[in-house]
């Protein structure tokens, strides 16, 4: 199946193309939770294919805050944004397996909670993270959009405990 809007590969039965973000079905026939986590999908599927726009393209740019897993630690506003465009440019091999989602709609705002693990390689350096996400999103004319995330890594203890409790027999 091909996306008719851009053209490129994509999944069987997808609601959007995880490329350009083309919707492939009303809004009316899908709920206002599955929307919610097919944007938040579509963001880390921005990461994943390294498309800076995809990414800015799902967030409300002129309210946009985030807290990072990776430095710096602050409060960012979209600003952040350009300082990950940058790092996608070096990031390669980025795979990531979600869990545990939990999305609230309020109206016209939501928040979506999931952990998440990614691994990659970035500037020849290899990574794999476990965190915690936390996304705000509000229905901007019309459309969801992101307007806050806050990433936060697992404690290496946590990560270190969860090693041993897995390592044993089944």
């Amino acid at each position: 199946m091909f996306c008719p809007n851009c053209g490129k590969k994509i999944e069987e039965g997808s609601n959007f193309c995880a490329h350009c973000g083309f919707r492939f079905v009303s809004e009316s026939k899908i709920s206002a939770q599955e929307i919610v986590r097919d944007i938040v999908t579509r963001r880390i599927e921005g990461i994943k294919n390294r498309n800076a726009k995809a990414i800015e393209s799902l967030v409300y740019k002129e309210k946009y805050t985030k807290f990072d897993d990776w430095p710096p630690f602050e409060l960012q506003d979209s600003e952040g944004l350009k300082n990950e465009a940058g790092a996608l440019k070096v990031l390669k091999e980025y795979e990531y397996e979600t869990r545990g989602w939990n999305i609230e709609v309020f109206g016209d705002s939501a928040i979506a909670a999931f952990t998440i693990r990614y691994q990659g390689i970035m500037r020849d350096l290899s990574f794999k993270v476990q965190s915690r996400v936390t996304s705000f999103l509000v229905k901007h004319e019309e459309e969801w959009k992101i307007v806050h995330e806050h990433w936060s890594r697992f404690p290496a203890k946590m990560r270190e405990e969860e090693k041993v409790a897995g390592s044993g027999s089944a």
